[in-house]
């Protein structure tokens, strides 16, 4: 770090056991060995989907080093250790680099490298039947992740050409559940939280703080709202999580039954006339529609009368008044914010 801060030339001061050292603030980088300046390439963190800005330092050709990208307004530089384990996708040893077919038992590990025609000729020969038999639903197709221009040409151009509308992915066993509800509700929606202005956060079995999607910019601005805003923050958890821990509260809670204490916050909410009638205008809460903001009050109070915090507090351990007095709260927030996403959702009655 010093070697590499001298020949960087002027930055910040920082005191150092010799006195002081003069750091840049990111974006360059230098070997170790050479000190000559490697070269410096802007890019995109692919590890998540987060999709952090990076820079990746370049040395002979070779990439040798990731960080995040120092004028990037969304991540402010910092970069989470998957990210900057990047450059093992480039260089790992085990890595796939052409088709393989499996050629002993499932599960032995046997394979042979076969060519992309040969790979190609085989898919088409399983798949090619089904279209023409009229069914070809019965083709279905798996994947992770895709984004950009992939998700394009298989999504639409590949799988829309042949047919099939069976797919499964990582949303469909991560945050499907959540997804379905929400664009019942009110439409597509992809959680995010406006840490930057808020002024309440309920958190529901999610590890902001520690481990969460989109981690490196929201981490952040939660710290900021917490901490110098005095935004307060309560999170729901069946164990001391690190998030749970920095919270004004940490509300121990028995496992799956976080829907529980949503729904009777719900009662309250409604109950004490804190909903907000602009939002209901475009929220689905009856199978009409059209129907009134009135009728929308109304059939949600009938379906939430059930789920009083006494009921919950039996099925979740949270005291009621607890319930209650955070509903109220949370329902007099001018812009109050609800974190679920990769909590509650993965789990049972998410």
């Amino acid at each position: 770090m010093a070697s590499s801060a001298a020949v960087a030339g002027a930055g910040v001061s920082r005191p150092a056991l010799c006195g002081s050292v003069e750091l840049q603030a990111g974006g360059r980088d230098f070997s170790p060995i050479t000190q000559k300046e490697r070269q410096a390439i802007p890019s995109a963190c692919w590890q998540c989907v987060t999709r952090d800005a990076i820079v990746g330092y370049v040395e002979d050709g070779r990439l040798m080093k990731i960080e995040g990208h120092p004028d990037s307004i969304r991540t402010r530089g910092v970069l989470c250790a998957k990210g900057q384990a990047g450059v093992n996708q480039v260089y790992f040893p085990d890595r796939i680099l052409y088709p393989m077919k499996r050629v002993g038992e499932r599960g032995e590990g046997k394979w042979k490298r076969i060519s992309w025609d040969e790979a190609l000729d085989e898919i088409v020969s399983k798949i090619k039947p089904l279209r023409d038999q009229g069914h070809p639903e019965k083709f279905m197709f798996q994947y992770g992740r895709m984004k950009a221009s992939s998700s394009v040409l298989i999504k639409d151009a590949f799988l829309g050409t042949y047919g099939t509308k069976t797919i499964g992915n990582h949303t469909a066993i991560c945050e499907g559940g959540k997804w379905t509800s929400q664009e019942l509700s009110w439409g597509g929606h992809y959680d995010n939280w406006d840490f930057d202005n808020t002024d309440f956060v309920l958190i529901f079995g999610s590890n902001v703080l520690e481990t969460h999607t989109n981690h490196i910019p929201t981490a952040q601005r939660l710290i900021e709202a917490h901490v110098d805003r005095g935004v307060p923050v309560y999170t729901f958890d069946v164990r001391l999580t690190n998030t749970a821990a920095k919270s004004n509260e940490w509300i121990p809670i028995k496992v799956g039954a976080d829907g529980a204490v949503a729904l009777a916050m719900s009662h309250v909410i409604m109950a004490e006339g804190l909903y907000d009638e602009d939002f209901l205008k475009f929220v689905r809460v009856t199978p009409d529609h059209n129907a009134s903001i009135d009728e929308k009050v109304e059939a949600l109070k009938t379906h939430l009368a059930e789920y009083t915090p006494e009921w919950a507090e039996t099925v979740s351990g949270v005291p009621a008044d607890r319930i209650k007095d955070l509903a109220i709260q949370f329902g007099k927030a001018k812009s109050g914010v609800v974190v679920s996403y990769r909590g509650t959702i993965a789990h049972h009655h998410g």
